[in-house]
């Protein structure tokens, strides 16, 4: 059946044809069709109500930290990127040619173990993009990267898109600049300033490591030794985030504004001296910095916070030469945010750390902008931009008569009515989104980015015309309410122009086109074809091993599938974006022709949705027609928009109707998913009792059957695991084990749990905090008795002990068990546990091998393992050579009807030379079977899905040996087991 089923699969991929956004913004229902001949899925269901994304910004941080933080000392160690990066360099590849000393210590077989990861994109989704940069002779050659994802180019106008990054290195891209003296030779700067939880910690899996610099127009890179530690360093600014570049276009002096300084190049990036900066000590958030270049090279002009720690660096500096300012010269001179009454001091310029973040640009005429983030709030009672606009015109070239205007006025700030987080302005978070650009034909016309981008005319005075939004969020501008602005993204983090008319943005969702930015209503065309940046939280497959569906919850894109992996790359969304989290499909329940299915997604703090479809299968044209009928909200009542930031819940994939879900210390079940509804819950009390309420379940994995037992196992973000016996059907107040390995270390934050599908005793358990090379922190750990009262656990890190383990898997195939474990730089297994002398290899290349592997999941049926990665999308490996699992484990329906006559009424012969044949029963509501034949071992040999009707199984290509045969009803009801024997 499942060539039939592979079949129909990519003509529903073909259906496709546009995204359908259930989008939470009012009650009005939606029905979108998609077809193509018989195919359709037709949509229907209500918009959800519309929850902010920016309203978590706190908690997204907060969990950030968490995970990563030592536990010991409470920081994120300072050097942790170059150390991990270390790490990785020296694990070798799985995919190299192994010599015959490595082969016997890893017991490879080198062939046998090749797993093939395919792209399943997305490949028309993009992630987080914070530059953008092209070719001066031809625009139709771009650059841009992801900012946890590397460096990308396209060579016709971001129609296609190609990773171009070191797969060896950081993937952490925020500016790219070209040379304009000698073209082929481009800069990309790295590390991303994403928020902080204290004034010590700055937050970020995004650190950078250095400059990369391409001499053969962007098509390979390599990073200058020069703005790469040869030893551990503390983290003091210096090329660990480099917030904007620029070059010189007469001189090719490279400009780094880096972390609380400005520093120059003079030699092509072999050495750097600061140029401007200082040496007070200065958080995440503070030490940000700007620079910009004349385009004819007369003025350099650099911006430091309005909050920096120290107050002689704040404000705006201009410079002619670029030399470093000491105190024999004026090598540079600050214009603007002076103290009151000296030169710089500009009028209705707000007070030092009354203003923070500054982006600048420049116009032809010698005009220069300024953005800043100011003391304002768009929210609340008073709703206020939360930027404050200046001009500079520095035509006379002396910064004594540079003439200054407040330009507040024209902040965005829409006439028709306040909308949290989109008007008036908003940059979310002191300035995370915040973007200025000139129209380069006339300097009256500004595009101006935050949440969304706005058009702003400065000839204008009546505010009706002042402001026209241009893309981000369509909510309060379209008439029919729809959240986003078609075909573009919110949080614009740049705002790029190719020529006069053709403008770009750089946002959470990629690369944007438009060509028509003076119209009424901008147009957007999105430029992510092979732009793999998606940062996935959370992957899943459906269980059905006929089908290759992908459902996940993606960061700031909401949740998305994909219907045709791996032929197909394309993703669909549900929803309106914002933060994704846990994800699944359920099985289908067949009924003849007719299928029901169940989807469940989720958003931040603990939001969980239940979509439910109908499927009809037509035999005749192997068409299949799919109609969402129900659209519900489902978490337990209360706690929606009131859980951690990570939403967790997971299905039994044994039996799709029993799912658990999470909220911080709680758990609560149900047997019924389907139909389970907000009030029909039950609470696990046991768990919510024992585990303490200032701890989350931060992972949960749930066993097969096995000796009529099940397992739920549980890990929470204060370093403790534990196990909960039966619990489809314990009583509530069941307590659940404590199994914490004695070496994992408090507060240690449980990131991955995997349960080994032939045996519940098998568990490995993944941390994600990082080691600081003092305070050691044991990060994965296996044990073999997880049921036994007291776990006897082993650590089995080995080389991976440095890193951040996000995720793991066990995969059981008939030559052997294998593990994986996904880490803040790349996805690794091995076949052979040997405690902490155990030894790892990596399994990707390109893309996959140093990304951050934030979920993996395997189907046991057929050992497809999809991988999630955190800023390159997911990937499939069709493993194979998958065992299946005995009777006893086979199925995790509740009392599932066995060897009933009523079903099957016999099997025979059981001593046969060529053919089994079979005899029904006569059960109503059953219209087909399938059937599977077994060796001794489990392994699967053979596999047919016929009509329910008397058959025969033609087995001439068996060997001579012992098999089993299973019959399973569609329905998943109904299962008989016969033993034969092939002479």
């Amino acid at each position: 059946m499942k060539h039939v089923l592979n079949f129909f699969r990519l003509l529903l991929l073909a259906s496709f044809l546009s995204a359908f956004f259930l989008l939470r913004n009012d009650e009005r229902p939606s029905e979108i069709i998609h077809a193509i001949g018989a195919t359709k899925l037709v949509v229907t269901g209500e918009k959800i109500g519309e929850e902010s994304e920016h309203s978590f910004t706190q908690e997204r941080i907060l969990h950030e930290y968490k995970m990563l933080r030592n536990p010991v000392t409470g920081a994120i160690p300072r050097n942790y990127r170059e150390m991990e990066l270390k790490v990785a360099a020296a694990i070798p590849s799985k995919n190299r040619t192994f010599d015959q000393a490595f082969s016997r210590v890893m017991s490879v077989d080198e062939a046998q173990n090749q797993n093939n990861y395919k792209s399943v994109g997305p490949n028309n989704v993009g992630g987080r993009s914070r530059t953008l940069a092209f070719d001066q002779r031809n625009a139709g050659i771009m650059l841009t990267g992801g900012v946890s994802g590397g460096i990308f180019k396209s060579n016709d106008g971001g129609a296609n898109w190609r990773f171009v990054s070191p797969e060896n290195d950081i993937r952490s891209v925020t500016s790219i600049v070209q040379d304009p003296v000698n073209p082929n030779t481009w800069y990309c700067g790295t590390g991303e300033m994403f928020g902080v939880y204290s004034s010590q910690n700055t937050v970020s899996s995004l650190f950078g490591h250095g400059v990369f610099k391409s001499t053969n127009n962007g098509d390979s890179w390599s990073k200058l030794a020069s703005t790469a530690d040869a030893a551990p360093h503390n983290f003091n600014g210096q090329f660990d985030l480099v917030h904007r570049m620029a070059v010189h276009p007469t001189t090719s002096h490279v400009y780094a504004a880096v972390h609380n300084r400005i520093m120059r190049s003079t030699n092509g990036g072999q050495s750097w001296t600061t140029v401007l900066g200082g040496t007070v000590a200065n958080s995440g958030l503070t030490g940000l910095t700007e620079i910009v270049i004349n385009p004819d090279g007369s003025k350099i002009f650099a911006a430091f916070n309005g909050d920096n720690a120290d107050r002689n660096l704040a404000g705006v500096w201009e410079s002619v030469t670029g030399d470093s300012l000491t105190a024999n010269n004026n090598a540079w001179r600050r214009i603007a945010g002076g103290s009151t009454g000296r030169p710089d001091s500009i009028a209705t310029w707000l007070p030092y750390r009354k203003y923070s973040r500054m982006v600048l640009a420049l116009a032809p005429s010698s005009k220069l902008f300024v953005l800043y983030k100011n003391d304002k709030e768009a929210g609340g009672n008073n709703p206020l931009p939360e930027a404050d606009l200046f001009r500079c015109d520095f035509s006379s070239g002396n910064p004594d008569t540079y003439v200054w205007e407040n330009l507040n006025a024209y902040v965005p700030n829409e006439p028709a009515g306040k909308i949290e987080q989109i008007n008036p302005y908003t940059t979310q978070f002191s300035g995370f989104n915040m973007s200025i650009a000139v129209k380069p034909d006339n300097e009256n016309i500004l595009f101006i980015g935050g949440t969304c981008v706005h058009r702003v005319d400065l000839t204008q005075t009546d505010p009706a015309k002042k402001f026209r939004r241009a893309g981000g969020y369509g909510k309060g501008f379209f008439p029919d309410g729809d959240l986003r602005y078609p075909n573009h993204h919110p949080d614009i983090h740049g705002i790029y122009f190719s020529s006069a008319n053709n403008m770009f943005t750089a946002s959470d969702g990629g690369i944007h086109k438009s060509v028509n930015i003076m119209a009424d209503t901008v147009r957007w065309t999105e430029l992510v074809k092979g732009l793999q940046t998606l940062q996935y939280q959370f992957i899943n497959i459906m269980p059905d091993p006929q089908m290759d569906w992908i459902i996940g919850g993606a960061h700031d894109n909401g949740t998305l599938y994909n219907l045709n992996a791996p032929s197909f790359q394309d993703h669909e969304a549900i929803g309106s974006g914002g933060d994704g989290m846990s994800a699944a499909m359920s099985q289908f329940i067949k009924t003849g022709n007719t299928w029901k299915q169940s989807w469940y997604t989720s958003v931040y703090n603990g939001t969980m949705y239940r979509l439910g479809f109908t499927w009809q299968f037509n035999p005749s044209n192997n068409s299949l027609n799919g109609e969402l009928n129900t659209f519900d909200k489902i978490n337990p009542t209360g706690y929606d928009d009131n859980g951690q930031w990570l939403t967790l819940f997971i299905n039994d994939t044994d039996s799709t109707e029993h799912l658990y879900y999470n909220n911080q210390n709680k758990v609560f079940r149900t047997t019924n998913s389907s139909a389970v509804t907000q009030d029909t819950w039950t609470e696990m009390t046991g768990v919510g009792n024992t585990i303490p309420s200032t701890a989350d379940v931060s992972a949960m994995a749930v066993s097969k059957k096995r000796n009529g037992n099940k397992y739920l196992y549980m890990g929470t973000n204060a370093g403790t695991v534990y196990r909960l016996t039966n619990p489809n059907n314990a009583a509530a107040a069941t307590v659940p084990v404590n199994i914490t390995p004695s070496a994992m270390t408090a507060n240690s934050y449980v990131a991955g749990i995997s349960v080994n599908p032939r045996n519940p005793d098998t568990v490995m358990v993944v941390v994600s905090n990082y080691d600081d090379g003092t305070n050691i922190i044991r990060n994965v750990f296996w044990t073999g008795n997880a049921t036994a009262a007291s776990p006897a656990w082993q650590i089995i890190e080995g080389a991976l002990r440095p890193l951040s383990s996000q995720s793991c898997a066990i995969v059981v195939k008939t030559t052997g068990v294998e593990y994986y474990v996904g880490t803040s730089v790349g996805l690794y297994s091995t076949t052979t546990l040997n405690g902490d002398n155990t030894v790892w290899v990596n399994e990707g290349s390109g893309m996959m091998k140093t990304a951050i592997i934030r979920s993996l999941v395997n189907r046991q049926q057929d050992n497809n393992l999809v991988v999630g990665t955190h800023g390159n999308g997911a990937f499939l490996a069709e493993i194979g050579q998958a065992v299946v699992i005995p009777p006893d484990l086979a199925t995790g329906v509740n009392d599932i009807v066995r060897n009933n006559r009523n079903f099957i009424k016999l099997v025979f012969p059981t001593l046969t030379r060529n053919d089994v044949y079979f005899r029904i029963g006569q059960l109503n509501g059953i219209t087909r079977i399938n059937c599977r034949v077994l060796n001794a071992s489990g392994q699967l040999l053979y596999e047919t899905d016929l009509p329910y009707s008397d058959g025969t199984l033609g087995l001439h290509q068996l060997p001579a040996g012992n098999y089993l045969l299973m019959i399973t009803s569609s329905n998943n009801k109904y299962q008989h087991i016969a033993r034969f024997t092939k002479q």
